[in-house]
Parts: C-alpha cells; sequence; structure tokens
C-alpha cells in the first residue's frame, strides 16, 4: 500500500480536482484506492457523494483515536470524508500528527493507494498528512505565486524526512490550471528549468469540463471521454503509476 499526499499550502491550484481525477483513474485502471479527504472543507468529499450527509466514514474518527470503516463509493475505491468539524485538531496537542497514520495502519493489505487530499495551509493536518505518507505529490499553477511557494514546500518535506519520516519521498510536481498565454508558457519553462525531473511530463489544462465533472460526481474521462482534459488526466495518471514503480526500484 503507498500513502501519497497531495500538498500544496497554496490555495486556487486545483488540488481537489486533480486528487478526485487521479483517485477516479487509478480506481478505473484496477488498482485498490482508498482516498481521504484531510481538508475541513470537506470538497473531496462532495466530489464522491452526492449526499455529504450519507457518509458512513470521517477521519475526523480517526483522529479521535477510534476506529473506521471506509465508505464504499464503487467498485475498488472507498472513502474516508471529512467536514468542518475536522477543524478540532488545531485544538488537540501535537501528539494528533500520530493518529493519522496509525489509523491508516489496518488497512495495509486491503489497499495499492491511499491518497491524501490536504488542506491548503500548513498546521497540524498537513504535519499528519506527510508523517503518515510515502510519498507527496505537489499540484502547482505555473505562475509567480506558483513558483514562489515551492521552496517553502519543498523545505517542509525535507524537515519531515529529517526529523519525523525519513522515508518520505518527493514523487513529483504536477503543472495543473494551465494556460495558453505567453506568461503561462514563461512560468512553465522556469519552473521545468529549475525542478528538472521532479517535474511531471503531463500537464493538465485549465478547463471548464473538470471544473463541471466533480457535481456530477464524476470524473472527466467519466464526463467527456473524448475530451482533451479526459486524455490529459489519463496520461497523468499512467505516468503517475510509472513513477511510483521507478521510485520503488530506486529503493531496492
Amino acid at each position: 500500500m503507498k500513502i501519497v499526499s497531495i500538498n500544496n499550502q497554496k490555495g486556487g491550484v486545483g488540488k481537489t480536482t486533480l486528487s478526485f481525477n487521479l483517485i477516479k483513474g487509478l480506481a478505473a485502471a484496477g488498482y485498490r484506492t482508498l482516498a481521504v479527504d484531510n481538508d475541513p472543507q470537506g470538497n473531496l468529499t462532495s466530489c464522491f457523494l452526492e449526499n455529504e450527509l450519507t457518509l458512513s466514514a470521517n477521519v475526523m474518527d480517526i483522529y479521535s483515536g477510534q476506529t473506521v470503516k471506509p465508505h464504499f463509493v464503487s467498485k475498488g475505491l472507498d472513502l474516508i470524508g471529512a467536514d468542518i468539524h475536522l477543524a478540532k485538531v488545531a485544538e488537540h496537542d501535537f501528539e494528533v500528527i500520530f493518529k493519522l497514520k496509525e489509523g491508516l495502519a489496518p488497512f495495509s493489505e486491503d489497499y495499492d493507494f491511499v491518497i491524501i487530499d490536504c488542506l491548503p495551509s500548513f498546521g497540524y493536518l498537513s504535519t499528519a498528512a506527510l508523517y503518515a505518507s510515502d510519498l507527496v505529490l505537489i499540484p502547482t499553477k505555473p505562475t509567480q505565486f506558483g513558483l514562489s511557494g515551492m521552496s517553502d514546500l519543498l523545505d517542509l518535506i525535507e524537515k519531515m524526512r529529517s526529523r519525523l519520516n525519513g522515508n518520505l519521498t518527493l514523487l513529483g510536481i504536477i503543472l495543473n490550471l494551465v494556460e495558453n498565454t505567453v506568461i503561462c508558457k514563461e512560468f512553465q519553462s522556469v519552473l521545468r528549468k529549475a525542478y528538472g525531473e521532479k517535474v511531471f511530463e503531463t500537464e493538465i489544462s485549465k478547463s471548464v469540463k473538470i471544473e463541471e465533472s466533480p457535481t456530477l460526481n464524476q470524473s472527466v474521462v467519466e464526463y467527456e471521454p473524448q475530451s482533451k482534459s479526459a486524455m490529459q488526466c489519463n496520461a497523468f495518471t499512467a505516468e503517475f503509476i510509472n513513477k511510483i514503480k521507478v521510485t520503488d526500484n530506486g529503493r531496492k
């Protein structure tokens, strides 16, 4: 079981929509996948469930030390969701950062992937996700703000590696919400020069279809399978899987 945090402290990078499409893509490819919503806004939960009140597994229960049975979404895909009550984690002491890893450990034989959608900020929830994870995927927009925040996040990952989770590895950086403008292309070039092979070859363009599809609880591949967005998401999922295989081989 590989636990992957999708993390960026910057908001507005399309993190949750990217997470949703990746999770759907992994499940469609036959991988047993567990989605974990680690954001009090509960947006990932809303992507999967037409009615959030039907959620039967809440990540707050894990942080409270309770046993959780994941919520069935579809064949090969389960969910541990979230709501505003998750914000109470900030009121706990530092020991709460270890709870998520402990809560996910019993599922080690049940899933191929656990994908954690993180909230856009630093704090206990973000730290808990990084402590629980094997890998980190960073979605970013090719903009000045996306570039400026990257070094802070990479520093945080390195501190986590040195102090709490020595196995934590950066899987890569995925350019998301890409627009066909001169400025966007310039920042794409800067990001690729700065981070080289860490940047995924696949890019995800800004798209109305990607924004619309979660409102119907569908990935863009399910919503518009012949669209450019669907092809990009399929390519991203395939590259994600391949990068994990390469990472595993590098560790052996």
